[in-house]
C-alpha cells in the first residue's frame, strides 16, 4: 500500500495513504478502569499537534453523578488538573458501551510543546467505567 509524506496546513508533517485521514501517525492509547485516577499518558519529546481524540467506553459508569473525562495538556511543573483542555465537550463515561466518542480538538490548544504532558482528567466516581482513549498526533 503506498504512503505519501505530506505537509499539512497547520505546519505539521503527516502520512497519507489510500484511507485518507488527517496525516496523523503518532497514536497514544490509554486504557482506564474503575480503579483509575487522573493519569498521565504521554510526555512530548518534541513539538506535536493533536489531530484527533477517540474515546471508547467498554463498560459504562454506573455512579449516580456525572462521570466524564477531559484530556488535558500540562507543561512541566504544572499539575494535570490545572492543565489546558484539548477539547471543549467532555467525554461521557456513562454513555453507551462500545460506542466511539470523538470530541472536537480545540485548534488553539492542539499544539503540544516539547516537555509537555498529556493525560486523562476524570470527574466523578468511575465505579464500573472502563475503556480506551486514543490520541492521534503529528510532529511539528
Amino acid at each position: 500500500m503506498p504512503v505519501n509524506i505530506r505537509q499539512d496546513g497547520d505546519g505539521s508533517m503527516g502520512l497519507q495513504g489510500i484511507g485518507g485521514g488527517q496525516g496523523e501517525f503518532i497514536n497514544v492509547k490509554v486504557e482506564y478502569t474503575a480503579a483509575t485516577v487522573d493519569k498521565l499518558a504521554f510526555v512530548a519529546s518534541r513539538a506535536y499537534i493533536v489531530k484527533s481524540i477517540i474515546a471508547r467506553p467498554s463498560a459504562a459508569g454506573t455512579d449516580v453523578g456525572a462521570v466524564s473525562l477531559v484530556l488535558r495538556k500540562a507543561a512541566s511543573g504544572v499539575a494535570l488538573t490545572a492543565g489546558v483542555a484539548l477539547h471543549a465537550a467532555v467525554v461521557d463515561l456513562k454513555g453507551a458501551a462500545d460506542v466511539n466518542q470523538s470530541p472536537a480538538v480545540t485548534v488553539a490548544d492542539a499544539i503540544i510543546p516539547a516537555g509537555t504532558a498529556i493525560g486523562l482528567d476524570f470527574t466523578g466516581v468511575l465505579t464500573a467505567a472502563a475503556g480506551i482513549v486514543t490520541i492521534s498526533m503529528a510532529p511539528l
